[in-house]
């Protein structure tokens, strides 16, 4: 797969405010008129660049042709950020995506038909400070899917395991045959191949030593990664697979064990809003960054070689992709800090956008200075165990 460079491709530029502006009194209204049903509950979700509301409706209450019963789990509104919102056809290619591993045992949130019939629609609003109109925003209606997610389980190596094999079965699913002419064509600043734009949004970073190592990861990631893409698997990736995505179940038969200790496993996927058609290894070193943030100090180092274990039991890396693997966990750190931070700097109300920094920083400072030959050694020990 060759370099997409030369795709015309709208990427997020670092002045643009992209995140759509509604408040949780607005939600009942929007999915009365489009979904024709009654809320009795709005909670905003958290995320990054769109908006997601958690809903419950009235049960007895359906003014939609198009459900035949409703969910009595809720549902989630999802407003898509404005740079997606102005190519709705990627909505239509997320949805095909999600059929297509779902018709494979993979589970994810389902789309719910508006009142029109359609899976989703351009809607304009007021702005909750001051009333002037904002939009179009890409709005549509998904089943929510209960569950823990990760980040609310113990952080143990047998749910590492369990997540590496569900996304090596999610991967081999997209695998079997997925194609959708949208992907040939589509990229988001969140790919890795998107790495070297860091540099652009790196005066969000205040700290100097920080933003050094930033540097540092850039430089190594252009010499040492780029010329390797012929090395890679191509193929379609999720993009976001993380702690807060992973739906998880506790795993039976586990009773004597102290809760604390016990493995639980992946029971669906969510978010499939950063889907691009780049390398399968992308996947699994954001699988591998995400998971490692929250562990515990002394077992972040570990967390690739028990995820790798599972994974590799359904699929297999090639050399080069295993040595590039810490050095790609770094690039997604590094997304993730920095594009965080200068979006904090836009919305300075959402506390979600420094979930990484507190712990992700020391993490990214602990890989870089890790030596990748010997940690890729460990996680291949661990999955010799």
């Amino acid at each position: 797969m060759g370099d997409k460079s030369d795709v015309n491709v709208k990427l997020q530029d670092p002045d643009d405010d992209i995140k759509p502006r509604l408040s949780t009194h607005q939600v009942p209204e929007l999915v009365r008129r489009l979904y024709g049903l009654e809320t009795s509950e709005v909670k905003s979700l958290p995320s990054y660049d769109d908006l997601n509301f958690y809903v419950r409706v009235n049960l007895k209450v359906n003014d939609n042709p198009n459900i035949n019963s409703i969910y009595e789990h809720g549902y989630v509104v999802k407003v898509l950020n404005s740079l997606q919102s102005a190519s709705p056809e990627i909505i239509d290619a997320q949805h095909a995506l999600c059929q297509h591993v779902h018709d494979r045992g993979i589970s994810t949130q389902r789309p719910v038909l508006n009142v029109q019939g359609h899976q989703y629609s351009l809607e304009t609003f007021a702005c909750p400070e001051n009333g002037h109109k904002l939009g179009p925003y890409l709005v549509r209606l998904v089943t929510f899917v209960p569950g823990t997610i990760f980040y609310e389980t113990p952080y143990v190596a047998g749910s590492f395991y369990n997540a590496g094999v569900f996304v090596a079965r999610l991967h081999n699913a997209i695998l079997d045959g997925f194609h959708h002419p949208f992907y040939d064509g589509y990229n988001t600043l969140w790919s890795l191949t998107e790495t070297p734009r860091i540099r652009e949004f790196c005066k969000a970073v205040a700290d100097t030593r920080d933003r050094d190592v930033v540097l540092k990861v850039l430089d190594e990631f252009q010499k040492d990664i780029v010329d390797h893409y012929p090395d890679f698997t191509p193929g379609i990736v999720h993009g976001d697979i993380n702690e807060q995505n992973l739906i998880m179940r506790e795993v039976p038969g586990q009773d004597s064990v102290p809760p604390e200790q016990r493995i639980h496993d992946v029971a669906a996927l969510l978010d499939f809003s950063d889907i691009t058609k780049s390398y399968i290894v992308f996947d699994v070193a954001i699988s591998i960054c995400y998971l490692s943030i929250e562990c515990g100090g002394g077992e972040q180092l570990n967390v690739g070689g028990h995820f790798l274990s599972g994974y590799t039991k359904h699929r297999t890396l090639n050399e080069v992709e295993w040595r590039c693997l810490p050095l790609l966990v770094c690039a997604r750190l590094c997304q993730s800090l920095v594009y965080g931070a200068h979006a904090y700097s836009l919305q300075p109300e959402n506390k979600y956008l420094l979930t990484t920094s507190y712990r992700g920083w020391p993490l990214l400072h602990k890989y870089w200075s890790e030596n990748k030959e010997e940690l890729v050694n460990r996680w291949k020990r661990l999955c010799e165990q």
